[in-house]
């Protein structure tokens, strides 16, 4: 026996004696105890990989071969025939077991492709050894994209897709080929690996589009899209097509057009078409819903909504302008006719002038009833502050869900300014006699008085006595006859007009400002009042009827005399005999009736004189007698006094 070390030693001594497939022809062995030969290694190695049925550790063949791993492993790839390498390289496939996975390679092939890393992780091969599975193939074997496949197979697959491409060629039409129009339904991308193999040998790329689809290869003649093209645009100048969407077309003719702006420039060359926007509108089309719309209107004379007819049958990007087109061309066809009915536009509809004249009766009808109920609510509620006012909304809320005319219409501007103009009509045909019926009550109530207290005022000779009863005649004036006057006329309705609220309520800022006012100031006031509210300056004959009301008024006053009014039937009796001899009557309270008696002491006589001092004296002291009450009553009611 000999030590490890002198074993290695003579080892060394041997030349390299190498097979040609790189196998020693004499090897030390793994245990460094001796030698083995090659010829001893591969019998040893046959046996186990033909007898095993079960896969083979490598590190475990070495060690009962006593050999080196590496060269296990070179003895596996020397014998493909025998064993192959699991995927792993670790574990070595007996040949049982390596010739049945080989069959199934085999088998598969002849169905079509075989998923190389699929088979390989099936199996658990390492991919190098499928290479010798698959070398006993009768039929070579061809790899594309990690997929193996016989040459027998794909010059199938060629043969039927150039059948199907030259039948589509000679039909002019397009073919779908799809998985199971070919033999063992190969993948979409083999399909389209074989279609693009056979453009290149049959000459078919300047006549033949590829398109690739989801599940399918579309082949197209070039001449089919050309004659497509021509077709879909005749179609859409006929009016065949409403509309074509440009973007689409592009992509579909991508082959005829490159870009989307070829096909916009195409399409705006052509007759019969409008672009507007993305897409091409037939004008072929258009005009048949103009005719149509013609026909309803003349027909039916109703409203239109071109919008409508045109309905969901054009892009809604597109309606608005094809729409506005048609109502023009609609129009423009009625106003070619005189004797036909006259076509107007409302929003966005189309309508006989018939139908529109009578949406604006009836705008106009609601805007006169709302005059009305706002008059009446002013009537029953005639001192309220809120105006008169004439509103859109109010109208608007009058019109019948079904009115969609009447709403466009009151949409416009000069639809609502004129009824604005029918509303305030309505009013003013209200306000006219109201303004008439508050200038007989002013006149009747304010004017003539003041009048005839102005002109008894103006007799007055004594300037001090004057100038006291002016301003007891402002302050009654300022205080209860304008302010009176105001209130009763609204209480009874007679303030209900524009105007004359206006100029009443500036009036009464004008004298409720003043705190010292005089009868000038106030006169002056009120002329510029009846100026602004056309009332006139009472008549003479008025005047004199007014004045002869007043001594009415205060002849009834003394005949219906109490015991405690003596200073009261004095001042009315001194009032009355000044009236009777001077113009108008003289507004004054009882102090002022001693000194009005005294401009009167040269106009009675003597005796009347007399029997009014004593009267005056007698009332002073309220001791006035049945007999004397009865004679003031007689001198007032006396002619001659």
């Amino acid at each position: 026996m000999f030590a490890e070390n002198d074993v290695k030693d003579i080892f060394a001594l041997f030349p390299p004696q190498q097979t040609s497939d790189f196998v020693p022809r004499l090897a030390l062995s793994s245990s460094r105890h001796g030698f083995v030969t090659l010829q001893f290694v591969q019998a040893q190695f046959r046996s186990h990989v033909t007898k095993e049925t079960q896969r083979i550790s490598l590190s475990a063949l070495a060690s009962d071969l006593d050999i080196d791993q590496l060269l296990v492993r070179q003895l596996v790839r020397n014998h493909p025939k025998l064993c192959i390498f699991s995927a792993d390289e670790e574990n070595i496939v007996p040949i049982d077991e390596r010739d049945a996975i080989g069959k199934e390679a085999v088998d598969l092939l002849s169905e079509g492709l075989v998923s190389k890393a699929d088979f390989v992780v099936r199996h658990d091969v390492s991919p190098k050894s499928l290479h010798y599975l698959l070398s006993d193939q009768n039929d070579q074997v061809l790899e594309t994209d990690g997929y193996l496949y016989t040459k027998g197979y794909a010059d199938q697959i060629m043969e039927t897709v150039k059948g199907m491409v030259r039948k589509a060629l000679n039909d002019v039409q397009a073919v779908v080929i799809k998985p199971e129009n070919l033999h063992n339904n190969p993948p979409k991308w083999f399909i389209l690996h074989t279609v693009e193999k056979a453009m290149q040998f049959e000459d078919l790329a300047s006549k033949i589009n590829v398109q690739e689809n989801a599940d399918s290869v579309t082949c197209t003649p070039k001449q089919y899209l050309e004659t497509k093209r021509d077709t879909t645009v005749q179609d859409l100048q006929s009016g065949a097509l409403a509309y074509l969407d440009l973007h689409k077309f592009a992509f579909e003719f991508s082959e005829l057009f490159p870009t989307y702006q070829d096909v916009s420039s195409h399409f705006q060359q052509l007759s019969d078409i409008d672009v507007v926007g993305s897409f091409a509108i037939s004008q072929s089309w258009v005009s048949k819903v103009e005719q149509d719309c013609i026909r309803i209107l003349e027909q039916e004379g109703c409203t239109l909504d071109v919008t409508e007819v045109i309905g969901s049958r054009l892009p809604p990007s597109t309606i608005d302008t094809i729409a506005a087109k048609a109502k023009d061309a609609i129009i423009a066809n009625f106003s070619q006719h005189s004797e036909g009915p006259k076509i107007v536009r409302v929003g966005p509809l189309i309508l006989t002038e018939t139908r529109r004249d009578g949406a604006l009766d009836e705008l106009s009808g609601y805007a006169k009833e709302d005059a009305e109920a706002q008059w009446r609510g002013l009537q029953d509620d005639p001192t309220r502050a809120e105006d008169i006012k004439f509103a859109r909304e109010r109208v608007k809320a009058m019109i019948p869900p079904t009115g969609l005319v009447q709403r466009l219409l009151l949409d416009q501007r000069p639809v609502e300014k004129t009824l604005e103009e029918h509303f305030w009509s309505t009013i003013s045909a209200f306000e006219t006699p109201n303004e008439e019926d508050f200038a007989m009550y002013w006149t009747d109530r304010l004017l003539t008085r003041w009048a005839v207290y102005n002109t008894g005022l103006a007799s007055i000779t004594d300037q001090k006595l004057y100038d006291q009863l002016g301003d007891l005649l402002a302050t009654y004036a300022h205080k209860d006859l304008i302010p009176d006057t105001t209130a009763k006329a609204r209480a009874q309705g007679l303030v209900l007009s524009r105007k004359t609220r206006k100029n009443l309520a500036r009036l009464s800022s004008i004298v409720d400002a003043t705190k010292s006012a005089d009868t000038t100031y106030l006169s002056s006031a009120l002329d510029k009042f009846n100026k602004k509210q056309n009332i006139a300056s009472p008549s003479p004959d008025s005047l004199a009827a007014a004045k002869q009301s007043m001594l009415a008024d205060m002849l009834r006053r003394l005949q219906k005399q109490k015991a405690s009014d003596g200073p009261v039937l004095f001042l009315t009796l001194v009032s009355v005999l000044y009236a009777k001899q001077n113009d108008g009557v003289v507004y004054a309270t009882g102090k002022f009736a001693p000194k009005l008696l005294k401009l009167l002491k040269g106009a009675l006589g003597d005796e009347q004189f007399g029997k009014v001092e004593a009267w005056k004296e007698a009332a002073k002291s309220n001791s006035l007698s049945a007999e004397d009450r009865r004679g003031m009553a007689e001198m007032a009611n006396s002619e001659d006094s």
